[in-house]
């Protein structure tokens, strides 16, 4: 029996070919990121370095945060370590990877945890290799202890930021941080490069159409006169339906709406 190949429509032909032009355009970009790169040095280099080399500025400051917080890199594939660096981005960055070992790197002089040293001169000594591998973490969920392996952040900066996490009811953006009273932006950006936000859903929640002004000033975004106006708007059109009512108030910027609307429940 003769085999009839299936007949394929324009429409299967226009979807092949349309897959065919975004394989050939990622090869493209691929082939360009990777002429973009630049030889770095993962315990050398500067974060500026490591972004002029071709990594954008969060894997670079990932990487420099590690080197300080965790451990010197030891090897190339120590990079794989770096939380957003899969196996096929450091595949195409290998070739323009360089590791200087430190001489203070506990990696270099081999030694692993629980490991017994002797020495003629002092006895026997037991040394511990201290590294932690610091793993992306939720940060409304964080404690002092978890927050305090970052580098930068000590007790007084941990309470400082549970404390204003508490207030908020939550952050809704890791951008909250700089609100944080004298937290710096070093510390800052080394929170963000082990941190996320899960979701909002988690967050305390004010109903708006239930609850009265006193209790609204309670959240450190919103002042009497702000409350004053939600309020009276509800009490002249009845309750809020959705986050748009609110941009329906004149009087109230819309960037502080952005801003508390995480915040508000509209039920």
């Amino acid at each position: 029996m003769k085999y009839n190949p299936p007949i394929q429509s324009k429409a299967d032909k226009a979807a092949l070919d349309s897959l065919i032009v975004e394989i050939e355009k990622r090869i493209v970009k691929q082939k360009e990121e990777e002429n973009n790169f630049k030889t770095f040095n993962l315990n050398t280099s500067t974060a500026d370095e490591i972004v002029e080399a071709g990594l954008p500025n969060y894997l670079a400051e990932r990487i420099v945060n590690y080197r300080g917080k965790v451990a010197p890199f030891s090897e190339k594939t120590d990079l794989l370590k770096i939380y957003g660096i899969d196996s096929a981005y450091y595949l195409r960055l290998s070739s323009f990877i360089k590791v200087t070992k430190s001489e203070n790197s506990i990696s270099e002089f081999n030694i692993s945890e629980n490991i017994e040293i002797k020495s003629s001169t002092y006895g026997k000594a037991n040394f511990k290799d201290k590294r932690e591998i610091i793993k992306p973490f939720d940060i409304n969920k964080a404690d002092a202890s978890q927050l305090q392996k970052i580098y930068g952040i000590g007790p007084s900066y941990s309470e400082r930021i549970i404390k204003y996490r508490n207030l908020l009811g939550g952050f809704s953006s890791l951008n909250q941080l700089k609100e944080v009273y004298g937290l710096k932006k070093e510390s800052i950006d080394s929170i963000k490069a082990y941190s996320f936000v899960e979701n909002n859903s988690q967050l305390k929640k004010y109903p708006i159409n239930l609850i009265s002004a006193d209790s609204l000033v309670k959240h450190p975004y919103i002042r009497y006169k702000d409350a004053n106006l939600l309020i009276n708007y509800r009490n002249q059109h009845g309750y809020y339906t959705s986050e748009n009512d609110l941009y329906k108030i004149i009087a109230l910027d819309s960037s502080w709406i952005k801003k508390v609307i995480p915040y508000l429940s509209f039920q």
